[in-house]
């Protein structure tokens, strides 16, 4: 699995390339970064976009695994409701990494939009959206603080 991919929307390439670009309103520092970031916001907003057409992948071995393998582990149980989506089988594998490349895919969307509709403030904007979306989860099926509860068995 170490010589795995990360898929990403072809369409989403040039986004992705902006939002590292310090001189436009880039605040990530890594594609893996912009990916992560977008998946989770992906996934507390319910957003999951299919693509077929991929831009080129990142390397998996770029994951860590007590913090974005971490993350994407929760979200998939949190999807599926079913731990066996932790198996490290490749095709259990590829459907929690589906999972989350969808979800990715969706967050981008919003992440991009967030950025680029203010680029002189777009940290600001990134920082008090985040916050925004912590005061206003509610509900179970989106707060992240509720998979330490799905994920103690």
């Amino acid at each position: 699995m170490s010589n795995r991919r990360i898929k990403r929307p072809k369409n989403q390439e040039d986004g992705y390339k902006i939002l590292i670009d310090s001189e436009e309103f880039g605040i990530f520092s890594t594609y893996k970064d912009i990916f992560m970031a977008s998946g989770t916001i992906g996934f507390m907003e319910q957003k999951r976009m299919k693509f077929t057409s991929s831009a080129e992948g990142i390397p998996w071995s770029v994951f860590t695994l007590e913090t974005d393998e971490a993350i994407i582990n929760a979200i998939a149980v949190t999807e599926t409701g079913d731990i066996s989506i932790l198996s490290d089988d490749p095709d259990t594998f590829d459907k929690k990494i589906q999972i989350f490349e969808e979800y990715a895919a969706g967050g981008f969307e919003i992440v991009y939009k967030l950025l680029s509709d203010n680029p002189k403030i777009s940290l600001t904007s990134f920082f008090d959206f985040i916050m925004s979306m912590e005061n206003e989860v509610n509900d179970k099926d989106r707060n992240l603080k509720g998979i330490a509860d799905i994920l103690s068995f």
